[in-house]
């Protein structure tokens, strides 16, 4: 109640004018002091009335807020995610390591690729983080052990045995019945399996193909002396063709050539193109090692399978490339079939032995030749018999050649047949300028032709050089009785006694 100050009259609570004599009453200024308004004004900093959201979440009517509920999906999500990436094992290490498992099961087919996914798995792992870099290394051990070991099982002597139980010993067994299969004949082992023979004198060649090496022989029908060794590579079909035509460019056989030999016999194809490569390294002499260097042949030719009389031969057609001369060799199982039933191979010719006439010379002279072909006096070195046979054995007249076995040095005295006699059309100015252009087009360098004399006789001579230096001469003439004379030296610079030896030493 408002006590009036002037009249003392209590009016009603909130009054401003006493409700007796109309005064103002004092009453709503005095009112902030009294105790019953003045309690509860502290009450409100005590309890925590803006504080009980924070401290208690539960009881506020308010459960889900726009702030907080998002907050625990965002920041949950990243905290597992990296940890299960790290856990997992790169799939790369895995898979090489596996592949690596199965080689030694396979013969290591699957090795070598084992070896390649384990090293990108081994890089990646190592650049991720990941796991699997064990399981990496040891797929790049096991794989690279296994194929180490094949590697060098594959070239020691066992794989060859281990091959040979698989392979047919008879000679004809890699030949197809189906002609039109290019790999009907293995050329490569039908030449290393078998011995092969000469035509020309009957030098005796025998290959191992175990060590892949040779031997030599002066003559087939004596193994126990007189013979080169050393090892032999062979090539054949298109690797032949790259071998020649790229490793040994330097000798001189171009692409073009090869081709246009093949394009113009029907029994060349390139499937049948070989060249072998024999490292000689010995030469046993009398029973004694000669001192001399390590040299190499390359012969490049051909595989042929003729057929005559319902037999098939198995011949090498092939040229000797550093002496472009030409020799053939048959299979040592043909041969005797390949010259009839002789029993010894013989050197076929149409001259008859009781045609011949021998000289007679002192004893310590050595002679070449006969009456046919002329005679040389072998006056420089040691001389051996030889040939440089181009397949063409039964169309000369007559035939002799020697090798110096000291410098290499080949001569050869060769008689045309009777259809190349003087004056049965053979124009021999035409025939000395053809053989030039073609020593050119070989790629024999400073050819060219010279009238001269040898014998007695008036005779062309022809002189050329190959790209290894040796010099090659030939002399054509007619003789008393109008047959044509192709007399030939090849010579090194070193030996060019021997070269005049034949010129001031020959007659008929």
């Amino acid at each position: 109640m408002a006590v009036c100050p002037n009249c003392g009259a209590s009016s009603a609570d909130g009054a401003k004018f006493c409700s007796s004599c109309g005064g103002p009453l004092p009453a709503p200024v005095q009112q902030p002091v009294q105790p019953v308004y003045q309690q509860p004004a502290p009450q409100p900093a005590a309890q925590p009335v803006y504080q009980q959201p924070v401290y208690q979440p539960a009881p506020q009517p308010v459960i889900i807020q726009p702030a907080a509920q998002p907050v625990q999906p965002v920041y949950a999500q990243p905290i597992t995610q990296p940890v299960v990436k790290r856990e997992k094992k790169n799939g790369l290490c895995v898979a090489g390591f596996v592949l690596s498992l199965v080689g030694l099961g396979c013969l290591g087919i699957t090795c070598p690729i084992g070896f390649l996914l384990s090293l990108i798995g081994l890089i990646v792992a190592i650049a991720k983080k990941q796991k699997g870099k064990g399981l990496a290394i040891a797929g790049l051990i096991i794989s690279a052990i296994i194929m180490l070991s094949l590697t060098a099982f594959f070239l020691s002597p066992d794989w060859d045995d281990f091959t040979s139980e698989f392979e047919d010993l008879n000679v004809y067994s890699t030949i197809d019945d189906d002609d039109d299969d290019d790999n009907a004949i293995d050329y490569v082992k039908m030449i290393e399996k078998n011995n092969w023979i000469t035509t020309g004198d009957n030098s005796y060649m025998v290959f191992d193909k175990k060590t892949k090496s040779f031997t030599y022989y002066q003559s087939y029908l004596d193994t126990s002396d007189n013979y080169y060794t050393g090892k032999y590579q062979i090539y054949a079909g298109e690797d032949a063709f790259e071998y020649i035509t790229e490793d040994i460019d330097e000798l001189g056989v171009e692409k073009s050539e090869i081709r246009s030999m093949i394009s113009m016999n029907e029994e060349y194809e390139m499937e049948n193109l070989l060249c072998i490569c024999l490292d000689y390294e010995e030469l046993i002499v009398d029973g004694e090692k000669q001192d001399r260097d390590p040299w190499t042949i390359h012969y490049y030719g051909f595989y042929l399978t003729p057929e005559e009389d319902g037999e098939t031969y198995n011949v090498l057609d092939v040229c000797n490339m550093e002496a472009a001369s030409y020799v053939t060799f048959v299979l040592e199982e043909d041969f005797k079939k390949y010259y009839g039933s002789s029993t010894d191979p013989v050197t076929a010719t149409t001259v008859s032995t009781t045609d011949v006439v021998e000289p007679t010379f002192d004893s310590d002279t050595e002679v070449m030749g006969n009456s046919i072909t002329g005679y040389v006096y072998l006056t420089q070195g040691t001389w051996d018999y030889w040939t440089e046979a181009d397949g063409m054995g039964d169309y000369y007249l007559a035939r002799e050649q020697r090798i110096n076995r000291d410098t290499s040095t080949i001569i050869n005295l060769t008689v045309f047949p009777e259809e190349f006699n003087k004056g049965n059309g053979i124009d021999l100015d035409t025939l000395v300028n053809s053989s030039v252009e073609s020593l050119r087009s070989q790629g024999m360098e400073d050819a060219y032709a010279q009238q001269t004399s040898l014998g007695g006789f008036d005779a062309y001579e022809i002189t050329a050089q190959y790209q290894d230096g040796m010099y090659f001469s030939v002399f054509y003439f007619y003789d008393n009785d109008s047959r044509m004379h192709y007399i030939s030296v090849e010579y090194f610079e070193s030996d060019i006694a021997s070269y005049e030896m034949v010129k001031n030493t020959y007659s008929m």
